[in-house]
């Protein structure tokens, strides 16, 4: 009876089963010693075989870290920043320009009080493409912080200067010679250049002028301050007609424009 245990062989059926053990017990630590780098073709690996959230930054090549760590141009607009987002210390010297800003991204509610001076603006860099409507008020400024290498060429407007700035139709009555008319606008009337503020104009420098074609030479417009916050415009018709002499001029009704800066 033992003799014939000894000598029968294993059927096909055990040795199928030793083999899948060995192979759960020994293939995996067999594949991590035949299987590296230079076995994978190249390109061969994309997202489907990588396991999400496997590979850390030591992964990763010192350019891949960089082109990570780099903001793309024209990328960052206002529904990226945070209200109050951008203070001083978030930015480096001359680090904005305009190549860095979305057309408008740059609002009132994205910048922090005081947060803009010039160490901050590389020349040239803030047109009226890179500020929002109503963007920068006095608060967003630090003092004396914008001068001119800030300013591109032809970004400021006359309300952009001026305490009161707009336009006001009158009509004068027929001048004789040597004679002046005058027309005040209350402080009513008056359009302060920032909506709600309240400007006192007796300090100011006045300029005005006639936007209607054809006013007659002769007659020159000036303005000035007046008591109460008022704007005097003064018409003043200078010497006689030689062909017609003490013959009344008339003029037409007439839009005038008018800007007054703070001294």
């Amino acid at each position: 009876m033992s003799q014939r245990l000894k000598g029968r062989r294993p059927s096909a059926s055990l040795i199928v089963a030793l083999l899948a053990l060995f192979v759960a017990l020994d293939g995996p630590a067999t594949a991590a010693r035949l299987v590296n780098g230079s076995s994978i073709k190249s390109n061969s690996i994309t997202n489907r075989q990588v396991k999400n959230g496997t590979l850390g930054k030591q992964d990763l090549s010192k350019s891949a870290l960089t082109y990570l760590r780099t903001t793309p141009a024209k990328s960052v607009g206002a529904n990226q920043l945070r209200d109050g987002a951008v203070g001083g210390k978030a930015l480096a010297g001359k680090a904005v320009d305009a190549s860095k800003l979305a057309d408008g991204a740059v609002g009132n509610t994205q910048l922090a009080g005081k947060s803009v001076d010039a160490a901050k603006l590389a020349d040239g860099s803030v047109g009226t493409a890179q500020l929002a409507s109503d963007a920068v008020t006095s608060s967003k400024v630090t003092a004396g912080a914008i001068g001119t290498d800030a300013i591109a060429d032809g970004a400021l407007l006359t309300r952009d200067l001026g305490d009161f700035t707009g336009t006001v139709r009158t009509k004068f009555n027929p001048f004789l010679p040597n004679t002046c008319q005058v027309t005040i606008l209350t402080a009513a009337q008056l359009t302060p250049s920032v909506p709600g503020s309240n400007p006192q104009i007796a300090d100011d420098v006045v300029s005005v002028s006639p936007t209607t074609s054809g006013w007659p030479d002769p007659v020159v417009v000036v303005a000035n301050p007046g008591a109460g916050n008022t704007l005097r415009i003064v018409a003043c018709r200078i010497g006689d007609d030689p062909e017609n002499p003490g013959a009344e001029l008339v003029v037409p009704e007439t839009v005038f424009q008018y800007v007054a800066f703070d001294t």
